[in-house]
């Protein structure tokens, strides 16, 4: 992507007014915002995960300023919250500012995170988020570094690594939370919390075992 033709999209972009999509007609299943917004997708350059890489590990040499800046929640939680701890594992493979815009999101002081990295990310990812866990007590970089392949027992191997890693660095936390590094919350930590403490040990996830016998 030359630098020319960054220009072209920046300016394209900046073009758009800010009501360009109609998020409620989006959302209620409208096929013409849902082409408007592809259009608006497509406008944005492919992301260089290399420069993104260098530019999070650049943010994160003042940890004490990149929490500061980056809206991390440290503070104003209710008592409910701060008792109620969660444990989170995040399976990453790439894209390493979504990843950090999802821990961002769901960071609380008294949680605690495993990260995986897959073992075919670049160096430059595994460096960048490694940056950001060096920057909070409660989160850290699971190794050894597998190679994740989805729908094999690979996958199941790093949660139940994470899971024992979590047990043994805190054993307070109440229920724990998989995630991959592609998906988002649509609740808040206070929700997440109200919502546990009415399942009571108990979890929303159905399993059926069919025996082969």
């Amino acid at each position: 992507m030359t630098d020319e033709l960054n220009k072209i999209y920046a300016h394209l972009i900046k073009s758009m007014p800010s009501n360009f999509v109609d998020c409620r007609s989006l959302f209620n299943g409208s096929e013409h915002e849902l082409k408007k917004a592809k259009l608006l997708v497509n406008a944005i350059p492919e992301r260089n995960q290399e420069v993104q890489s260098k530019d999070l590990i650049r943010r994160t040499r003042d940890c004490k300023m990149y929490v500061e800046t980056h809206g991390y929640v440290m503070s104003e939680m209710t008592e409910k919250e701060v008792n109620f701890r969660i444990a989170y594992s995040i399976i990453m493979y790439s894209d390493v500012l979504q990843v950090e815009h999802l821990l961002r999101a769901i960071y609380r002081p008294q949680n605690i995170y495993c990260i995986h990295v897959d073992a075919k990310s670049s160096n430059a990812s595994f460096n960048a988020i490694q940056s950001v866990a060096k920057c909070f007590p409660n989160v850290f970089i699971l190794e050894p570094m597998i190679s994740v392949t989805w729908g094999t027992l690979s996958l199941l191997e790093v949660e139940l690594i994470c899971m024992k890693e979590l047990l043994e660095r805190n054993r307070s936390w109440k229920y724990f939370i998989n995630l991959t590094g592609q998906e988002f919350p649509l609740k808040t930590n206070s929700e997440l919390v109200d919502i546990l403490t009415a399942f009571n040990g108990s979890n929303s996830v159905s399993g059926e075992h069919k025996s082969t016998w």
